[in-house]
């Protein structure tokens, strides 16, 4: 049986990864969600409209989180989280520039905890250039249901 979830997981960082944010997987990912804005397609396009290269778009760190950092689940679950019984609660992006194709890394740690009739963690991951610049914030929160 899980342990209970407590706050004092808040402040655990979870391990950092890397991550090649390729003009490819924007494709497929721009395709599966419907997006048909051509700057997301074509580097011509993105630059005409005053980008340097094909921009990722708005909601694609996400992709960095599950497809670079798989290992979620197994933190998640020696945190105690039951991993049966989450739903996926709210997804947050806070952008200091612009997310273009090239090497990434990120930083997860959990941000927030709520305990009592229901059960709230939040992951806050942070990804940087190359540069160690920030160039977004991203806030996860995950609902565990109770029995």
């Amino acid at each position: 049986m899980p342990m209970a979830i407590t706050k004092d997981i808040v402040g655990k960082k979870l391990d950092r990864f890397d991550f090649t944010v390729e003009r490819g997987k924007i494709k497929e990912f721009c395709l599966a969600i419907n997006e048909k804005n051509p700057i997301y397609f074509d580097v011509e396009e993105a630059k005409k409209a005053g980008y340097s290269d094909v921009p990722a778009p708005p909601t694609f760190p996400t992709v960095i989180m599950f497809w670079g950092y798989p290992k979620i689940w197994n933190d998640m679950a020696e945190l105690g989280i039951d991993l049966s019984k989450i739903l996926h609660l709210k997804e947050e992006y806070t952008y200091h520039k612009i997310l273009y194709p090239g090497k990434v890394y990120a930083q997860s740690e959990i941000s927030d905890v709520k305990v009592g009739r229901a059960e709230i963690v939040t992951f806050k991951t942070t990804i940087y250039d190359e540069k160690n610049d920030p160039i977004l914030s991203a806030e996860m929160a995950i609902f565990i249901r109770k029995d």
